[in-house]
């Protein structure tokens, strides 16, 4: 892979250290082995690529923005939109992955920086499109394959031109965007706690950003950390839109699709979900109902367990290293594969099955092990992915409305009856997943 042998481990002694030991096992730097491509400079130097020092710089203006409660109102407009949406559409199948991406496309700009891509509502504007074919091109396998095409636009047609393009004017979009938001910030002061809370993320991160210019960012050490630029702000934010997009919209489907397959387990939730926030057609959770709604998040841990979204993390050794009877030179990259490990019967019993319970507080208790490092769709350790309890939240949230709204189930002939169908690697989703809803309140 790129000149050098690339590993697949799957055991949780060998996952253990690459997750612990950073320094060791570095994050694979795409955007500076492949400056060129398209896929790498959409998000550019970023929180995701970045290792050592300049990492721990990105870390100490991002951390902020993430060490606060997400209150449930700021997504109550995208969510029951798309509720609305799935109810207005459910008199035939409904093309999941369609809406689960144009719907999580919506509360991402809403949570990030306050943006309405009306995605939902008017599938065809610019903006909206624009995003889309610029992750579409960004995915494509013959230029993540073959990166040296990107050098030779001429042989790539008009389409991959338009691409670069619009990376362009993506990067302009949300240049803009940080610029209005820091000139607001500077003429409003310091923000208070209610603001702080009820600020979207971009907001936060100009905050820290702003302090950090002045007093300078310091690891736990006291050390002077390198200071991120305005260039790796945009970056940082654009990243949390492409790592949150699709992995959402993904981890979604595979969701909805067990609990089609599993209606004990689907009736389960929607008894939990009423019995806490009733059962009124417009009920939405507060945010002391949505900690009462902590256990829904068993079936998202099953499903993300069951249906890896991530096929596999990476990392590259920067050192010899032994794992077992095997020595692995240095330069090579070595990759947790997270559905073998979360696959192995050893650490879950019954693999194949949808069981929520191995996520229950007594599960230690009911048989179900819960070996660390094995369950790892966010990654672990210091470099865990730094939104995983925003996506657990956003999760938990969208459940609760769908068993609340609706009832579904698998059309009759559907080939998820008997084998699901899936990509295969990077971004793992269902492919041609369809479900029939039935609205609980006409």
């Amino acid at each position: 892979m790129f000149g050098t042998w690339a590993y697949k481990i799957s055991k949780a002694e060998y996952a253990r250290k690459l997750f612990m030991q950073t320094d060791l096992f570095q994050k694979v730097d795409i955007v500076r082995m492949m400056p060129h491509n398209l896929g790498p400079r959409v998000s550019g130097l970023s929180l995701s690529f970045e290792n050592g020092d300049s990492y721990r710089g990105h870390r100490a203006v991002v951390n902020p923005a993430f060490r606060r409660s997400w209150p449930s109102h700021l997504f109550q407009t995208p969510m029951m939109e798309l509720m609305d949406v799935l109810e207005r559409e459910s008199a035939k199948p409904v093309d999941v992955l369609l809406w689960f991406r144009r719907g999580t496309l919506d509360v991402l700009g809403h949570i990030i920086m306050s943006f309405d891509f009306r995605a939902l509502r008017d599938p065809n504007n610019k903006k909206r499109a624009m995003y889309d074919s610029l992750l579409e091109a960004m995915l494509h396998p013959l230029y993540n394959m073959f990166p040296w095409l990107d050098l030779k636009l001429v042989w790539c047609g008009r389409k991959r031109a338009q691409s670069f393009a619009n990376l362009k004017k993506f990067h302009r979009f949300i240049e803009k965007t940080i610029e209005e938001k820091r000139l607001k910030l500077l003429a409003t002061g310091t923000l208070g706690e209610t603001e702080r809370d009820n600020s979207d993320l971009l907001t936060l991160m100009i905050e820290a950003h702003e302090h950090t210019k002045v007093h300078g960012a310091y690891d736990e050490k006291g050390k002077l950390l390198p200071s991120m630029t305005t260039e790796e702000l945009r970056n940082n934010t654009i990243i949390f839109f492409v790592a949150g997009h699709d992995a959402t919209a993904y981890g979604m489907n595979h969701m909805l699709m067990e609990l089609a397959l599993n209606p004990d387990v689907q009736q389960w939730a929607r008894d939990k979900v009423i019995s806490v926030i009733g059962d009124a057609p417009d009920a939405f959770p507060t945010d002391e109902q949505l900690a009462e709604l902590s256990d829904l998040d068993m079936i998202v841990k099953e499903s993300l367990r069951k249906n890896s979204v991530v096929s596999d993390v990476r990392r590259v050794l920067t050192e010899p290293v032994t794992l077992g009877k095997y020595t692995l030179p240095k330069g090579s990259w070595v990759m947790v594969d997270l559905w073998a490990m979360q696959h192995n019967p050893e650490y879950y019993p019954n693999p194949d099955k949808f069981i929520p319970e191995r996520f229950a507080s007594s599960a230690r208790e009911n048989g179900h092990p819960n070996v660390p490092f094995t369950w790892a769709p966010f990654s672990e350790g210091s470099r865990k992915c730094i939104g995983h309890k925003f996506a657990l939240l956003t999760q938990r949230i969208m459940l609760a409305h769908l068993v609340h709204r609706f009832v579904w189930r698998l059309p009759a002939g559907s080939p998820f009856l008997t084998k699901p169908r899936t990509s295969t690697s990077g971004l793992i989703s269902p492919i041609g997943l369809e479900l029939e809803f039935e609205s609980r309140h006409k």
